[in-house]
């Protein structure tokens, strides 16, 4: 397994039909005018819009006295109803998409009457494009992980290093990921020397190189790879940790 597989794991994952079949008529039945069903619908993923919510408001929101969860709801309901049965583009996504909108709408509109809403200036043809590439699996996890690849993304940024990057420049024989594998449990578990890494930017290589006790030529053909590598074992991102197991196992 390399890092394209574990970049596009949405794309691999095997999908359990009857679950998506079984969601995709609830929808149905709601759009052709099932109230009893929406309502079922509705609480079931209340959980969802708080989230959703939160993530947007920066704070906690709750049900009771909150305009956010107000602004969410009807927000989840204007997904539901302009959702596009014929679209292969996963619903939860599009509906956070349509929650976050209305609520910046509603936040800039408290702050600035006249300024026009940011979510004026998007394109919902090019983002509903891009949810397309999560397939139609509509399962709540699902954006639990889209949202700690996006944390993953970030956290990689502040090192200059990319997605692409890490495509480029990820070893290709077994052996040598393996030791880079090895190099980044050292630098991660020490604490003084992630402590450095984090204050610099950078790996520092000659610390490095004696405590995992190899060239510093290694560390630096690996640089952004080991860097990459640390940071997932530094976080909650069980599905990466899962892949650097097998390959330390040699999976593939």
């Amino acid at each position: 397994m390399d890092v394209r597989n574990l970049l596009n794991f949405n794309k691999n994952k095997v999908m359990d039909k009857t679950s998506n079949d079984e969601f995709i008529s609830t929808l149905k039945q709601i759009k052709e005018g099932d109230r009893l069903l929406r309502e079922d619908f509705l609480s079931r993923y209340t959980p969802f819009m708080l989230k959703a919510a939160s993530k947007v408001a920066g704070r906690y929101v709750d049900i009771k006295n909150s305009d956010e969860y107000s602004i969410a709801l009807s927000a989840f309901n204007e997904a539901i109803d302009c959702y596009d049965m014929t679209k292969n583009y996963n619903f939860l996504l599009f509906s956070e998409h349509v929650i976050r909108k209305r609520l910046i709408d509603h936040m800039r509109k408290n702050k600035r009457n006249k300024e026009l809403p940011f979510s004026y200036f998007e394109n919902d043809d090019e983002i509903l494009e891009n949810y397309t590439i999560f397939g139609s699996n509509i399962g709540f996890e699902d954006v639990e992980v889209r949202e700690d690849i996006i944390e993953y993304k970030e956290a990689l940024a502040d090192f200059d290093i990319t997605f692409m990057d890490l495509i480029a420049n990820a070893p290709k024989h077994e052996d040598s990921r393996k030791l880079c594998i090895r190099i980044a449990k050292v630098l991660a578990d020490d604490e003084e020397l992630f402590r450095l890494l984090q204050k610099y930017k950078n790996i520092p290589r000659s610390e490095l190189k004696k405590k995992a006790k190899v060239h510093s030529r290694t560390i630096g053909n690996h640089r952004k790879y080991i860097i990459a590598l640390c940071l997932i074992l530094r976080s909650n991102l069980e599905l990466s940790k899962s892949y650097l197991s097998l390959t330390e196992k040699g999976g593939s």
